[in-house]
């Protein structure tokens, strides 16, 4: 997570200053989740048959392969061959094929009745892993200003980025036994509830998350750059602090979860935070939309552990690797979708309407799902 955050804020940029244009960087970073999201296919396939630490170990490899190829990267073309192995995230938060085992994981050693907690706790370790990655860019000094032309500078981060990949490998491998599920050679099949639910689940995690797409960490850092031409140190302190707002937020919505139900923490927090999205574009001037921004990052997470604990809640243990990666391979290629979309609002419309795209999107899902599972309980939450 600390190499996401500083590769999210840096990878649009980047990519145009390797040759791509506008429209070629945004639809470039659709790519990359496209790639994550054949990887979780992979995960729900045979996650569990091949060992939960082997999975692991493998897409560690596959950041320190991915960060290798960017950094050594002559033209916009040759970074894309980077971006097609899936693990590099253009977003700041964790859509890799990780995801999908490390919920199961959780979910696995979580304590009886406190899973919402342990979800809470482990996306607060990770979003503030990720704020730590974007506030280096401040203080290792890395060049700023839009006068930047040359993408020479930044090629050792990415280098970064792959020795952060043979650590997590290493740290994949030392997990213990008790992370797996028990080694099968079948692959366990959804029951017909099940299947029902996590179809709904997935049909509805994708318009969140092609929503989403539209406005993805990069794309907002690619645009304050252009717009309001924000440096790059600036940028890393900005999406920093949206870190630490995040990460707090989390320990808050496992507890609204507990009092108040992970299906009302989920909506009543979201259709806020998707209202300041929307008007971040709309401020008249960098500041206002600066507010609107990190007001928006400090709600906008909230929904994530309780519908992590809730999906945990809705299936049995046996049915979690393929409940989770059926839903994140919805997100992750609904999201993919979204730069590809962008992209083409953005050479027609302009670069600031895919955040109005976007909010009213994520808008018409909140009432979605709490529409289709109010009344469905989780179990040991």
């Amino acid at each position: 997570m600390f190499g996401y955050g500083f590769v999210s804020v840096l990878l649009g940029i980047y990519l145009k200053l390797l040759g791509g244009g506008d429209a070629a960087v945004v639809a470039a970073l659709g790519a990359s989740l496209a790639s994550g999201a054949g990887l979780n296919v992979l995960v729900g396939l045979y996650g569990d048959r091949f060992g939960r630490r082997n999975a692991m170990v493998v897409f560690g490899l596959l950041m320190a392969v991915a960060g290798t190829v960017m950094a050594l990267a002559p033209s916009f073309t040759f970074a894309l061959v980077a971006l097609a192995l899936g693990a590099l995230s253009p977003t700041g938060t964790e859509v890799s094929p990780f995801l999908s085992v490390e919920q199961s994981i959780v979910a696995e050693v979580a304590a009886r009745g406190r899973r919402t907690r342990a979800f809470g706790t482990y996306n607060l370790v990770g979003t503030l892993a990720a704020a730590a990655g974007s506030l280096s860019i401040a203080v290792l000094g890395l060049p700023v200003g839009p006068g930047l032309t040359s993408p020479g500078l930044l090629r050792p981060m990415f280098l970064v980025y792959a020795v952060l990949g043979l650590l997590a490998a290493a740290l994949s491998r030392a997990l213990p036994v008790t992370v797996e599920i028990g080694q099968t050679s079948r692959r366990v099949a959804l029951s017909p509830r099940s299947r029902s639910r996590v179809a709904r689940m997935s049909g509805l995690f994708a318009v969140d998350s092609f929503a989403g797409g539209f406005v993805i960490q990069s794309f907002v850092s690619f645009w304050f750059f252009t717009v309001y031409g924000v440096p790059l140190a600036t940028l890393g302190l900005i999406f920093s602090a949206a870190g630490v707002l995040t990460a707090f937020s989390f320990l808050v919505a496992a507890r609204l979860g507990e009092r108040f139900g992970l299906l009302e923490t989920m909506v009543f927090t979201h259709i806020p935070s998707n209202v300041l999205l929307i008007l971040v574009p709309l401020a008249p001037g960098v500041l206002p939309a600066l507010g609107f921004y990190l007001a928006r990052m400090a709600l906008s997470q909230m929904d994530v552990p309780t519908r992590q604990a809730f999906l945990a809640g809705i299936v049995s243990r046996e049915e979690r690797t393929a409940a989770n990666a059926a839903t994140n391979t919805a997100r992750n290629v609904a999201q993919a979708g979204g730069p590809f979309s962008s992209a083409a609002v953005v050479a027609a419309l302009g670069l600031s309407v895919p955040f109005l795209i976007g909010g009213g999107l994520k808008i018409v899902y909140d009432l979605m799902i709490f529409a289709a599972f109010w009344r469905v309980e989780p179990e040991h939450v």
